[in-house]
């Protein structure tokens, strides 16, 4: 099936609150929900810190957003974040990309929360 019906299908599903876009997420509010596909997902050390799982998300449009998740995160969710699944977030943080390495061009990043919420939508 393809992204669009992917996300149309979340959409109709979803009566509440309406989506987010990736491209409106920036740090001045808390309450965001988006419907997005994990387009890639690696893990990363730098040693004497411990690790912390990075991914992409695209919506809808074709927008991306880099994730970092810390690693006591990551195994709370490591089931569920699987590269190509589609999801619904709520409760994350958005806060400015200024890490070293940018993974893509969005100003804004994210990161979970301990109230981190994430429906994974499978349509097959």
């Amino acid at each position: 099936m393809c992204d669009v019906c992917i996300f149309s299908y979340i959409n109709i599903m979803s009566t509440s609150r309406p989506f987010d876009m990736i491209m409106d997420l920036n740090d001045s509010k808390y309450l965001w929900k988006i419907a997005v596909r994990i387009t890639d997902i690696w893990y990363v050390q730098l040693p004497p810190k411990p690790g912390h799982l990075e991914m992409i998300l695209m919506d809808s449009k074709g927008d991306r957003i880099q994730v970092s998740v810390r690693k006591d995160q990551f195994n709370e969710w490591r089931e569920h974040l699987v590269e190509s699944s589609t999801h619904v977030m709520h409760n994350f943080n958005v806060m400015h990309n200024d890490i070293q390495f940018k993974a893509c061009d969005h100003v804004y990043r994210m990161q979970f929360t301990a109230g981190y919420h994430s429906q994974t939508k499978r349509i097959s």
